[in-house]
């Protein structure tokens, strides 16, 4: 079985979508590429329960992925933790 990864979509009007899926792929230069190439859509685009959701980037104020990726982006700061 593949394991369970949580995407949660953060909106700019203040509504959280929280999604959970299996891993994509295991090879992680897979990984990196999807999710570059998911980064550079105009669109998020999600296959959830045999339908297809088309989210307007502009509308994303953040996205969580959970757990991390084992790719990240090249520009990803390392070790940080939320504080409040």
């Amino acid at each position: 079985m593949k394991p369970i990864k949580h995407l949660y979509l953060h909106f700019q009007d203040g509504q959280r979508l929280a999604l959970r899926f299996p891993q994509q792929s295991s090879d992680p230069v897979e990984v990196a590429r999807g999710l570059r190439k998911q980064m550079e859509s105009a669109f998020v685009s999600i296959e959830v329960d045999g339908d297809l959701l088309l989210i307007p980037r502009e509308s994303i104020k953040y996205m969580q992925i959970s757990p991390a990726p084992p790719a990240l982006p090249e520009q990803t700061i390392l070790g940080a933790e939320m504080i409040n």
